[in-house]
């Protein structure tokens, strides 16, 4: 009957090293019997037959020695046996081994996959809340365009009141909306950038370098400093060359 798993968990190679002895005393004691036997059996040189026969050896029997040899075969059995076990026991705790190395590489990766979706999952987290109202803020962006323009259109023999009143608007827009993350991009004067300028008109000028901006016509913005709407604005472009001087003969 093969041994319970509980019994070949517990084998070492010092208990077949045990059996291992064992079997080679017995080996051993078996020997030196059959050697004292023989000895004690052949008569000594030069001595004449004895008339009566001699008494019986008082050594092992025969069934004596091949009992001994039974157990001498079965310990080595066993030892065999012990060994194999312990052999197998080797194997199983090295694939044992070589498991939980693949499982806690598994795990360290996964922490690290679970740490990066985190991340990611927060910023995307933080970016929708930053970004969750662009359109309302384009929409409401329109609103202060148009009070803009009422404020640069209005006809000076207009009412003062009326005029002070839309201007206090349009700034109370403004501060709201900057409260939120909005801020004008910078424009008059910059060079151009392409980035957040767009080119709606060239102008020759002697005045600024080429690639300068002249005039805003529409007011770019940046919300929590992602571009939000360009700058709408005329460019300045290098004047043409003066036509070449006239001689005095013409």
């Amino acid at each position: 009957m093969p041994p319970d798993e509980e019994d070949v968990v517990f084998l070492d190679e010092g208990s077949a090293d045990d059996v291992a002895r064992a079997l080679a005393e017995a080996e051993a004691a078996v020997s030196a019997v059959r050697e004292k036997h023989r000895h004690a059996a052949a008569p000594p040189p030069g001595a004449e037959a004895a008339a009566e026969p001699a008494p019986p050896s008082e050594g092992p029997s025969d069934e004596a020695l091949r009992r001994a040899e039974a157990v001498a075969v079965l310990l080595r059995a066993e030892a065999d046996a012990l060994r194999g076990e312990v052999d197998a026991a080797r194997e199983r705790a090295a694939a044992s081994d070589e498991e939980a190395a693949k499982l806690r590489e598994t795990l360290v990766r996964k922490v690290a996959d679970f740490e990066n979706l985190k991340r990611r999952t927060e910023r995307e987290k933080a970016d929708y809340f930053k970004f969750a109202l662009t359109e309302v803020f384009r929409d409401l962006l329109a609103v202060l365009d148009n009070l803009e323009r009422a404020i640069a259109h209005a006809p000076a023999e207009g009412s003062q009141e009326f005029r002070a009143g839309v201007e206090m608007i349009a700034r109370q827009l403004a501060e709201t909306l900057r409260r939120y993350g909005l801020a004008e991009v910078p424009a008059l004067g910059r060079p151009f950038d392409p980035t957040y300028h767009e080119a709606v008109q060239l102008e020759a000028s002697a005045d600024v370098p080429p690639g300068s901006v002249l005039e805003v016509f529409q007011k770019g913005y940046l919300l929590n400093e992602r571009l939000l709407r360009p700058a709408l604005v005329k460019v300045s472009a290098a004047p043409p060359p003066a036509p070449p001087a006239s001689s005095p003969a013409d």
